[in-house]
């Protein structure tokens, strides 16, 4: 998955700084863009220059991900900091390999303050994906030492944590920018509820009552008495605090009327998440799913439901329609369809039996949803068919499907290690254990 995922952003990296591909055999034309250049790398460095701040990050939250899939996918060297090192390197290499391509382009402009953001941007991305997984590694130890991550529903409890975040958090631009924290805040004083035509209503209820489920089912295999009574607190104390904590995440607009519906959410997972513990094959579950996904999907997708006259066209060159958003829009459409259909990919394939269905039924029901959302949208205002959008939809559906398959192996088998620990095996924290699930194959 690493590996997909790092060699996917390099494929990205290059495809998207140099859409829509404008490219001019002419060595006169490559010529007066390198002269540019060389000027504007003059400048950089002269006394009184600014670089564009907005730009700047922009091309280090581009480079991020390459840096952070990079470094765990290398196995070799040993050493994590080497890693870095070498993942830094290739992402200078990277940069400089896409500004070359744009010297032979009619709208682009190569600089030299982008190779220094995307390098920086990958060795940021790189000292995270180090420091992710020694804080993983650490928690995991601590949780196995206390006998809290044993139990076979740890794990999709773990998954809808993660999910949970991930919808509050993204596009992932946090900013320490006091002018912009205090103009939020302002905002919210004349008004909080901060209430919008719906959109991600649905997506935000689906996860926090995803969430609240898992942790109920967790709680109930710990032999929590009061499981219902601190899922149901936990629940609406985790929306109001995540929905507080976007007065940091640049464009992002905390709300009252979000942190209820996220409450809501979390308050409804209770009753669902003690069906389920009662009943976890019924057949109900993925039809439920199912529904909940088209629901979510047609209200982010279709918003603000206004008919135009004209119908659009459908667009067949993948990300064309992102051309003309700047990354941070982008990035956040993108994680806006991936967090979507996650949850789709992820139930759909425990619910299936055998080793194709379990990728198939959750490719093809994601596919299956998208398509005519997707065509939907050329007749609803402020909206773009594109077929961008259905390959995205899939993508969080396989990436769904994967976590519950080889994911949870993996995960199961990290667990056994550290369980095997003397130190851990003779803690007297420990709590009996309950029998691994049958997990996908």
């Amino acid at each position: 998955m690493p590996l997909v995922l790092w060699v996917a952003t390099a494929a990205f990296i290059v495809y998207g700084t140099t859409i829509p591909f404008h490219f001019v055999p002419d060595a006169g034309v490559a010529a007066q863009h390198l002269d540019t250049f060389r000027t504007s790398a003059v400048r950089m460095f002269g006394e009184g220059h600014h670089v564009s701040g907005p730009d700047f990050i922009s091309n280090v939250w581009l480079f991020a991900p390459f840096g952070c899939f990079g470094v765990w996918a290398l196995r070799r060297p040993r050493s994590p900091a080497l890693r870095a090192v070498i993942l830094t390197v290739l992402g200078c290499i990277l940069s400089g390999g896409v500004e070359a391509l744009q010297l032979f382009t009619t709208d682009r402009v190569s600089s030299i303050s982008d190779i220094i953001g995307n390098t920086a941007g990958t060795a940021i991305g790189a000292v995270g994906g180090i420091a992710l997984r020694t804080t993983a590694a650490t928690l995991l130890n601590t949780g196995a030492a206390s006998g809290l991550i044993q139990s076979p529903a740890f794990y999709p409890f773990l998954a809808s944590l993660v999910l949970l975040f991930a919808g509050a958090w993204e596009p992932f631009n946090p900013t320490l920018d006091v002018g912009s924290v205090v103009s939020k805040l302002r905002t919210l004083r004349h008004d909080p509820v901060q209430f919008s035509p719906l959109s991600d209503e649905g997506v935000s209820l689906m996860q926090h009552l995803i969430f609240s489920a898992a942790l109920f089912v967790w709680l109930k295999e710990m032999r929590v008495r009061t499981a219902a009574t601190v899922v149901a607190i936990g629940g609406v104390i985790a929306a109001v605090a995540l929905e507080g904590s976007q007065i940091i995440i640049e464009s992002r607009m905390p709300g009252l009327w979000d942190a209820a519906v996220g409450a809501i959410g979390a308050l409804v997972g209770v009753p669902l998440g003690l069906a389920y513990s009662k009943r976890p094959y019924s057949p109900i579950w993925p039809v439920a799913l199912i529904t909940a996904t088209v629901v979510a999907a047609m209200m982010q997708q279709l918003n603000p439901f206004m008919l135009v006259t004209n119908p659009r066209p459908f667009q067949w060159m993948p990300f064309l329609n992102y051309y003309e958003y700047t990354t941070a829009q982008t990035v956040s459409h993108s994680a806006e369809l991936l967090l979507t259909y996650l949850p789709l990919g992820f139930g759909l394939a425990l619910a299936t039996w055998g080793t194709r269905s379990r990728w198939m039924f959750p490719l093809g029901a994601a596919f299956a949803i998208a398509v005519p959302v997707e065509y939907l949208q050329r007749f609803i205002g402020g909206h773009f068919p594109d077929v961008t959008d259905i390959a995205m939809s899939v993508a969080g559906s396989w990436i769904g499907a994967w976590t519950a398959t080889r994911g949870w192996r993996l995960f199961a088998a990290d667990v056994r290690v550290i369980s095997s620990h003397p130190e851990v095996a003779s803690s007297k924290a420990r709590r009996p254990v309950m029998p691994a699930p049958d997990l996908p194959r």
